[in-house]
């Protein structure tokens, strides 16, 4: 069930009541916010263990719910950006470029949070973290811009 103004939100299974477009928009970057905290604490805590065993399970816990919040963030923007296409009837060039890179970086990290990835380094990780700040920077601007902020 959608409804574009407020009511009744219905994405990925998760009811949001009451919330406007802009207040959805809102929720998804805290979300994304969320996200880069605890990919920020996930490396801070593998760091920071004494054991290399303890850390790794530590860093991909939580590693994983940074995941999963991000994912659940992406469900609404995609909603919003299509919400926008559909009203504008095109996409914006900005818009085409945060959603490629953003799909390319959701589907490593997905590689990587699966363990589907036999050859999974640091340096992988670390290119997937240069892509997730990329990611993250282009839709707080994208944010900013849709807001009226910029």
């Amino acid at each position: 069930m959608y409804k574009i103004d407020s009511v009744w939100y219905l994405v990925g299974g998760v009811i949001i009541l009451g919330l406007t477009m802009s207040e959805l928009r809102v929720f998804s970057l805290i979300l994304q916010i969320v996200a880069l905290l605890l990919i920020i604490i996930g490396f801070i805590a593998l760091k920071k263990s004494t054991s290399m065993k303890e850390g790794i399970s530590k860093h991909g816990k939580i590693i994983n719910v940074g995941y999963s919040l991000a994912i659940l963030s992406v469900l609404y923007m995609a909603y919003s950006a299509y919400l926008s296409i559909i009203g504008t009837g095109s996409i914006p060039p900005l818009v085409l470029v945060h959603g490629s890179l953003g799909i390319i970086t959701l589907a490593l990290g997905a590689l990587f949070v699966t363990n589907r990835w036999s050859w999974k380094s640091k340096r992988y990780m670390r290119i997937e973290l240069v892509l997730w700040l990329a990611v993250f920077l282009g839709g707080t601007y994208l944010y900013l811009v849709i807001s009226g902020a910029i």
